[in-house]
């Protein structure tokens, strides 16, 4: 079935007639569907149909009980392993959350964009799409890319700031996008909307909030403008529609968000999104997911969103570094994830020698002059959206975290199978050093810790060498294995660190914390025994929330179900 597609159901009906089927008692059909999406305990259909009882009344108030809308869906995301890989081409391990973010659409007749949110903090907000299209079509993603950098440029120097609406904006103009001919025709236009946005999954938490919000009016704005396009093709393009607001992920959140399944891990590739190559491993038994406030948001200011947008660029400043060092691989090697053992046909100790051929710091100027000259406009692309970070490019400590990630993205789904309880923890805490800015003792003292220690010459010389010794005992093999090596992206806070080492030093035999979404602030997330919550709980009132003056707010998650349309009768609800 395409994405969102009808499927018999019926997903559209006047706000009066929704009202009606959700008011108690809940009508039989809406009450499978609901049942399908949220499980079978009645306190959280009691608590969603609430929500939306409230939502279209709101809907209602604004823009008339007799619209005809429909309503979509999409839950938050906790990626149990395969952090910062999207962009890289590589697998994600995700889970959806039982909070979510739902929109309200009614479709327009002409192409203004109305938004209202249910939380008062975000303003109504409202544009025309014809209003925000770039002058001429956009090629390809490489030209989206340079728009939207140049687009955002104009409007700092405007003195205009980004908004909540701005992500509906490149979700609109992009999938218009699509249907631009090269002469700047238009084969199909993306209709107008009124919009209510409601839900219950918090910003800036490391949950993909942002990106549920583009989903559930992605899911929306495909029925009510009859758009057809293959799934995975689908999640790409909302993915990339994030790039209007100067983000520079991937798709993975969005693959993550409308994928998953209730009771399951998915396991999912990027770069592109193979709907039909998705495949699910069972979440441990007897084990959930503790999200814990960590008391810092993640910062929305000019200087953070630099950084990540770096860091990010630095995986495809390295990947053009080892294009231009090694040309015999140059053209197996599209994305970082292709730097490995499967398709350059090497063993891993070749691996690692082209890891130690990268820098470890590395200025532009250095770049221009050692980039070959046949990936020149490439490396002006991929310099335009950021400023050079004042240490300069870490392009060997990013890529060996990049290419290690990867891998235990790939390896997570057989430690899942197996059952490998004390496996699946490791993975989880080595990934988060590879994050990692801080360390702490056990009495809460912050000891040395050096992000590029993992990648000097002396390491990696070390690695190769065991791999390459016959004397190696299995146990070294194994220990030498690159889904082992933590690298270095920072992208962690402080606070974080130490939250997450607290959980390693009082729990580490049933638990293992890591940071939640993009960085550098959000949640964290606790992989653990469900009957060590309780112990959890108590251990970080006294260790973390007391003595940082936190909140203490923790929430505990089981894996659900992914983006929908609320529909009836039932089996026109999902992508899958």
């Amino acid at each position: 079935m395409s994405a969102g597609s009808r499927g018999g159901s019926v997903v559209a009906m006047p706000v009066k007639e929704w009202i009606r089927k959700l008011e108690h008692p809940l009508d039989p059909e809406l009450r499978e569907a609901f049942r399908r999406i949220y499980g079978d305990e009645e306190d959280v259909i009691e608590k969603r149909r609430r929500l939306y009882l409230e939502a279209l009344k709101e809907f209602s108030e604004a823009y008339g009980s007799g619209s005809e809308v429909v309503i979509s869906r999409a839950p938050g995301r906790v990626n149990l392993l395969g952090r910062h890989t999207d962009y890289m081409g590589g697998f994600v391990n995700p889970m959806a959350t039982n909070t979510e973010i739902f929109a309200l659409v009614e479709a327009r007749d002409d192409d203004w964009v109305l938004l209202r949110n249910m939380d008062p903090k975000y303003q109504p907000k409202k544009f025309r799409i014809g209003d925000e299209m770039p002058p001429r079509k956009i090629v390809d993603l490489d030209d989206w890319d340079r728009w939207t950098a140049e687009r955002f440029r104009e409007r700092m120097r405007r003195g205009e700031n980004l908004d909540w609406d701005d992500y509906i904006k490149g979700l609109t103009v992009y999938f218009q996008e699509y249907y631009r001919r090269a002469d700047g025709t238009f084969t199909k236009r993306i209709k107008g909307m009124n919009v209510l946005v409601g839900g219950d999954l918090p910003p800036r938490r490391g949950m993909s909030s942002s990106s549920a919000l583009v989903i559930a009016v992605a899911v929306a704005m495909k029925e009510i403008n009859g758009i057809e396009m293959p799934v995975g093709e689908f999640i790409d393009r909302v993915g990339y529609s994030e790039w209007y607001v100067l983000t520079r992920g991937g798709s993975a959140d969005h693959a993550a968000i409308t994928l998953s399944k209730r009771g399951m891990i998915s396991h999912i590739g990027s770069l592109p999104t193979r709907v039909e190559d998705v495949t699910y491993a069972p979440f441990p038994e007897g084990y959930c997911v503790v999200i814990v406030n960590s008391g810092v948001e993640r910062p929305q200011d000019d200087e953070a969103k630099n950084y990540l947008r770096a860091t990010a660029a630095e995986y495809r400043l390295a990947l053009l570094w080892i294009k231009s060092l090694y040309p015999e691989y140059a053209r197996k090697l599209v994305w970082l994830r292709d730097v490995n053992t499967r398709n350059l046909k090497v063993d891993l100790a070749r691996i690692y020698e082209i890891l130690r051929s990268l820098p470890e710091r590395v200025s532009r100027k250095e770049l221009r002059t050692r980039i070959s000259d046949a990936y020149q406009e490439e490396l002006d692309a991929i310099l335009s959206n950021h400023r050079e970070p004042r240490e300069g490019y870490k392009l060997r400590q990013r890529a060996l975290f990049g290419l290690a990630e990867a891998e235990r993205a790939v390896v997570f789904p057989e430690f899942l199978k197996r059952r490998d309880i004390e496996g699946i923890l490791k993975l989880v805490k080595r990934s988060h050093d590879g994050d990692r800015v801080a360390k702490f003792d056990r009495e809460g003292k912050r000891v040395p810790w050096n992000p590029g220690a993992f990648s000097t010459d002396e390491r990696l010389d070390r690695l190769i060498a065991t791999l390459r010794d016959r004397d190696s005992s299995p146990e070294e093999i194994e220990e030498a294995q690159l889904y082992w090596q933590p690298g270095g992206y920072e992208r962690s806070i402080p606070q974080i660190d130490h939250l997450c080492d607290i959980v390693d030093y009082e729990l580490g035999s049933y638990a293992a914390a890591q940071m939640m979404g993009a960085g550098l602030g959000g949640d964290v997330e606790v992989l653990i025994r469900r009957d060590k919550v309780e112990e959890l709980r108590r251990t970080l009132d006294e260790k973390y929330f007391k003595p940082y003056g936190v909140e203490p707010r923790i929430a505990v998650t089981y894996p659900g179900q992914g983006a929908c349309l609320l529909g009836t009768p039932p089996k026109g609800l999902s992508f899958s």
